[in-house]
Order: structure tokens, then sequence, then C-alpha cells
């Protein structure tokens, strides 16, 4: 894999490593977290942590706090849906598949009495949290994560996909062949349009998967090479038919079979919108090609879920409050673990991470 070190992630978060571990800090790998130990079970001072590594169980003491920095929950359908049912398991995650945002840290603070908080902003549809997809026919389109074929990990993600240059190569169809949006417009009214359930469903996707088609000229006038690995066969499909396509779609999301005559409907529908110029439909502006020279090809284009707008309560010195609003002693959080901004990065984990080690240093957790 090629090394990239001047990306702002792991460029701060090496240059933190290494003064961590010259300061005398042990990085524990293969240790799995299991749980979080207070002196009684919902009251009391945390004392530490279990952890899992190589079949047995350890418990690690902690002499001034335990801090849950363990990432978000977004990959965790079950306890993403608590705060917003439309997330369903279709939706790609940033960060995977080389990275899970399990929710660890979050259900085993909880577990000893720790409160979460801003529950809402799960459902706020607005900001970053979730993304149009850069990367398509492949299950994990996130932007900055495609990784080189010759990686040891390649295997994870199966496929780079391929990147989108131009919307006006292609249009998206939701599970029944059908368009649902103005393929230009990756605004957040984008998202909330393809996970919200309607009675109108040519108007809205209502969930599920989200499919890209497209031509054999588009995929020239993208350079794509439409075969693995830039592609996933799970997650792309081709046929010489619009018919044939929509048979040939085997996904494990796609919860029954694609009509082809409605597929092939909503294409000549579109073509005629290339003809007129005018979408009458969605207003996409100047539609520009049509979708008519076989093979024809359908690319996995689900929206991408970033940060976890929930996370757990804490204060203003990131200590874990519970849910009488009192602090539990030697507990802090920072990160996306943390409740209450919709933001990460230098403002969200490296602040208040700086915040809670500090106060563990001086204060040891205690109020």
């Amino acid at each position: 894999m090629t090394s990239n070190p001047t990306r702002r992630g792991s460029g701060l978060v090496r240059a933190l490593e290494k003064s961590a571990r010259a300061k005398g800090a042990n990085v524990l790998l293969r240790h799995k977290m299991s749980s979080v130990v207070r002196e009684n079970p919902t009251s009391g001072r945390v004392l530490g942590i279990t952890a899992t590594t190589e079949g047995r169980t350890v418990r690690i003491e902690a002499r001034k706090g335990v801090l849950v920095a363990t990432g978000g929950h977004s990959s965790n359908v079950n306890f993403r849906r608590m705060f917003d049912p439309r997330r369903t398991e279709e939706y790609q995650v940033a960060g995977e598949p080389y990275s899970r945002q399990t929710g660890d840290g979050e259900i085993a603070a909880m577990a000893i009495g720790a409160s979460l908080w801003t529950t809402a902003l799960q459902t706020s549809e607005g900001g970053a949290a979730i993304s149009k997809t850069i990367h398509i026919g492949c299950q994990w389109g996130y932007g900055q994560l495609v990784i080189e074929t010759d990686s040891p990990i390649f295997h994870l993600a199966r496929a780079t996909g391929l990147t989108v240059a131009s919307w006006q190569d292609v249009i998206m169809v939701n599970q029944t062949g059908k368009r649902f949006w103005n393929e230009l417009d990756g605004s957040y009214n984008f998202i909330a349009a393809a996970m919200a359930y309607s009675g109108e469903p040519d108007k809205l996707n209502g969930g599920g998967p989200i499919w890209a088609i497209f031509d054999s000229d588009a995929a020239a006038r993208e350079k794509w090479n439409p075969h693995p690995p830039n592609v996933d066969p799970l997650y792309f499909a081709s046929g010489g038919t619009l018919k044939e396509l929509a048979a040939n779609i085997n996904n494990p999301y796609q919860k029954r079979p694609m009509p082809g005559t409605v597929l092939q409907e909503t294409v000549e529908r579109y073509n005629s919108f290339v003809t007129s110029g005018v979408d009458t439909d969605f207003k996409k502006p100047k539609p520009m090609y049509k979708i008519e020279k076989p093979p024809f090809h359908a690319a996995w284009a689900t929206p991408i879920l970033h940060d976890s707008l929930t996370g757990l309560r804490t204060n203003a010195k990131a200590q874990v409050m519970d849910i009488r609003g009192q602090v539990i002693p030697g507990l802090y959080c920072a990160g996306e673990s943390q409740g209450g901004f919709a933001q990460h990065g230098l403002g969200r984990a490296t602040v208040f991470g700086r915040i809670a080690g500090r106060d563990a240093a001086l204060n040891g957790g205690r109020t």
C-alpha cells in the first residue's frame, strides 16, 4: 500500500503517537475492550477496563481515568436506527471496510450508567453526516479510502469503484427501476429523498438500493473499465438490453428483482428529456446524454454515513455524565463517541482528548 504521510489525519496522529511513546505510553494492539469497570454497577468511581486478547480476558487498571474515544456507531445498524430508523443496513459507512464504527465504547459506558446526548441531531438532515457516494460499483465508495489493488488488505474492499466525473453520464434509479431525483443535486436534500418513505414512490426512493444506470458511451466518456477489480460483481451488473441488465442485478440488499420493463420505461423517458432538453420530472439541468448503446450497466450508488452526531453526554471537562446529569468519576469521552457536536477532527477529537487527558492527569477524574 502506498504511504501518504501528508494526509491531515495520519500526519497529526503519527506525531502524537511518537510523542506518547517517548513519554512511556504503552500501546496494546490486538486487545479488544469488552467492558468498563466501575466500583458498583451504576455508582462509584471507574476503576479500569476489561479486554480480550488471544482468547483470554485481562483487566487493566485506570489510575487516573478511562477515556472513551472509540469512534462513532455508524457501523452498528441496530444502534444507529434507535435514533433514525431510516438508516437501514444497505447504507455505506465512512471508514469501512478497514475500520468499523461499532459504538462499543458508547455501549460499555451506557452499561455503567452513562447517558446519551443530542439524540435529535441524528435526524437533523443537515451538514456532512451523510453524503453522496463518489465511487460507484463497489460496496464502499467513500472518497478518501479507495485503496490500491496491490495492498494486502484490498480483499476487504474487493473493488476500487468507478469515480464519477460528471453525473450527466448516469441516471440514478431505486430498487424498482425508477428515477427519484436530479442526479446533479448532491445536497442533503438528495440524502433525505434517498432515505425518505413516502406514498409517492416516483418522487422519493423510500430506502433500499440506489443504482447508477449508464451505457457503453458513458463508460467511454468517463474512461471507465467496468470490470473487476474496478467493480464488485455483487454491486455491479451489465446486460445487452435494459431488461437483461435488470435481471442480472444480484445484490443481497435488492429484496426483490428489479422489473426490467420499468427500467426500460425509465430510460426511454429520460432519453426523451435529452431530446427536448428539459427534465420535466426532476429538473436536471439540460440532460446531455441518452442511454442507448449496449452494453448497459448498473452500479451501486447508495449514500455514505459519516459522523455519528449522537454520543455520550459530557461536560466542559470531557467528563461523562449519567442520566441524572451527574459526573461519572474517572470516565471521559472525546471524539465521535461524544454527543453534541456536528463535527469531528480537531474540534471534536483532538481538543477534547487534550482536555480529558489534562483533567485526568491533574485531578484523577474527580469532579
